[in-house]
């Protein structure tokens, strides 16, 4: 059975002693709820794809601050540059690993997508989870993103432990995903923030 929790200090740590222990958890983020679990635990994700019925695809990761995603991935200079003008906030930054992640995160690649979420209840669950958590969104494969609580639990419930309530979301879309390998540079998803405003931030002419 799912529990419908709120977001107190308590219910937070409640929360993150799950993930620590193997468990599966929704939350709130700036964007929209999302789908967590250990990014380290085999077996969490493994439960996590199936509850999501997820075919393929790589599992963002939400991350404490800039030091916790620098331990992860790659952050180089342009990675950088995005990520002190929009983090904490709506952009997933796809850089190369450099942790020993399971396939299913990164979708057998060598690439891991990384975020600061501009929320403090869901930066404390993360910083109380260990300073990393899965970040998906928490929906079916296939089905819209969600931005309740409720929601989640109707799609969700009696498929994951634990609902934390934070209200709805604040953004209610997803993430802008920007791509950085080296010197290439992909807007892969024109999400919260536009396309526009990440080459502006890059200062570059050109992204594909």
């Amino acid at each position: 059975m799912t529990r419908l929790i709120g977001t107190s200090v308590e219910n937070i740590r409640e929360a993150a002693r799950l993930v620590l222990e193997g468990g599966l958890i929704a939350y709130p983020t700036d964007t929209v709820y999302a789908l967590g679990c250990d990014p380290f635990d085999l077996d969490a994700v493994d439960r996590l794809v199936k509850a999501k019925e997820r075919i393929k695809g790589s599992l963002p990761i939400l991350v404490s601050s800039l030091g916790e995603a620098e331990r992860i991935g790659e952050i180089n200079e342009k990675s950088a540059a995005l990520a002190r003008k929009f983090w904490p906030g709506p952009l997933t930054l796809i850089v190369q690993t450099r942790s020993n992640l399971p396939g299913k995160v990164t979708d057998n690649s060598q690439s891991v997508g990384l975020r600061i979420p501009n929320h403090e209840a869901t930066r404390r669950l993360i910083l109380e989870s260990g300073g990393a958590i899965v970040g998906t969104s928490a929906n079916i494969s296939g089905q819209r993103s969600l931005s309740t609580a409720q929601e989640v639990l109707e799609e969700l419930g009696g498929r994951i432990d634990l609902v934390l309530d934070g209200g709805p979301t604040l953004l209610g879309r997803e993430s802008t995903v920007v791509r950085i390998l080296e010197y290439d540079i992909t807007v892969l998803r024109e999400g919260a923030i536009s396309r526009d405003d990440i080459l502006k931030a890059l200062s570059v002419t050109r992204a594909y």
